[in-house]
C-alpha cells in the first residue's frame, strides 16, 4: 500500500525533499478518509452493526485525523509559497492556443505558472483539497446534526469560501496546461482537477461554470487518441469505481 508507513519512510529519507514527492505523501492518505467515511456510513444504515461500535467515536476520529491531514497539507502549501505565489495572473487573451479550444471568459484572468511542473503541483494540491475538505465538511455537518444542532452561518460561509477557492482555482490553472502551440494539449494529470470542479459547481447549480468545464474538458482531447463525447457529461468511472469499492487490494 502506497499510504503505509514502510513505504512513505523511503520518500523521506532522500537526500533532498522534492515538493511533489512531499505533496504526494500527503495526498496519498486521502483515499482511506474516503473509504473510512464510506465505512461509517454503512455502519450507521446497518440493521446489524457491529456490537462494539460507536459512531460518535469514530465519526470523531475520522475528524481529526482528516484535519490532521489538512493541517500538514497547509504547511506543505506554506513552505511552497513561502517566496510568493509560483504564478502570476494574466489575461486569458495571453494564451491564443486555449481561446482556440474554449473560447469562454468565465474564468478571466488565468494563472500562469513558472513552470509545468509548478502547475501540476497546483492542481495536485488544490485538487486534493477540495475531495479532502469537502468530505471534512460533510462529515462536521453530521457531526453538528447528531448533538443536535448545526454548523453556525459564518462557519458555512468559511467553509463555502475556501471549497470555492479551490475550485475556482482549478480552473484558472487549466489554460496553462493547454496551449498547442507549447506542445502540448490536456497532458495526463491537468484535467482530471475539472472533474472534481465540475461536481462542486454541480452541487451549487452553477451552470456557466458546469459548462465552462465540459467545454474545456473535452475541448482538449486529441482528436485519434481520445474519444469525444460532448453530449456526456464528465463523471468518474462508475464500472471502475463499484469495482475497488471495498477491495483490499486498493486504497
Amino acid at each position: 500500500m502506497l499510504d503505509t508507513e514502510e513505504w512513505l519512510s523511503v520518500t523521506s529519507k532522500a537526500a533532498k525533499v522534492d515538493p511533489y514527492v512531499a505533496l504526494l505523501d500527503i495526498v496519498i492518505h486521502i483515499p482511506r478518509l474516503l473509504e473510512r467515511t464510506d465505512a461509517l456510513s454503512r455502519a450507521k444504515s446497518s440493521p446489524t452493526p457491529p456490537p462494539d461500535y460507536n459512531p460518535a467515536a469514530a465519526l470523531a476520529s475520522l475528524v481529526q485525523d482528516s484535519q490532521a491531514l489538512a493541517a500538514r497539507a497547509f504547511a506543505w502549501f506554506a513552505s511552497y509559497e513561502r517566496n510568493g505565489p509560483r504564478y502570476n495572473k494574466a489575461p486569458l487573451s495571453s494564451l491564443p492556443g486555449f481561446l482556440a479550444i474554449c473560447n469562454d471568459h468565465t474564468f478571466d484572468p488565468i494563472f500562469h505558472f513558472r513552470s509545468f511542473a509548478t502547475g501540476i503541483c497546483y492542481m495536485i494540491y488544490w485538487m486534493s483539497m477540495l475531495i479532502l475538505q469537502s468530505n471534512t465538511f460533510g462529515l462536521l455537518m453530521a457531526a453538528a446534526k447528531a448533538r443536535g444542532g448545526a454548523l453556525e452561518p459564518k462557519q458555512l460561509m468559511l467553509w463555502d469560501r475556501e471549497l470555492s477557492g479551490y475550485a475556482d482555482s482549478m480552473c484558472r490553472a487549466v489554460p496553462f496546461s493547454c496551449r498547442p502551440e507549447a506542445g502540448y494539449t490536456g497532458r495526463f494529470g491537468t484535467l482530471t482537477p475539472l472533474v472534481a470542479a465540475r461536481k462542486f459547481f454541480e452541487k451549487k447549480g452553477m451552470q456557466r461554470e458546469i459548462r465552462w468545464c465540459e467545454v474545456a474538458f473535452y475541448g482538449t482531447k486529441v482528436e485519434g487518441l481520445y474519444s469525444y463525447k460532448p453530449a456526456i457529461p464528465i463523471q468518474p468511472n462508475m464500472e471502475f469505481s463499484r469495482d475497488v469499492q471495498g477491495n483490499k487490494r486498493y486504497i
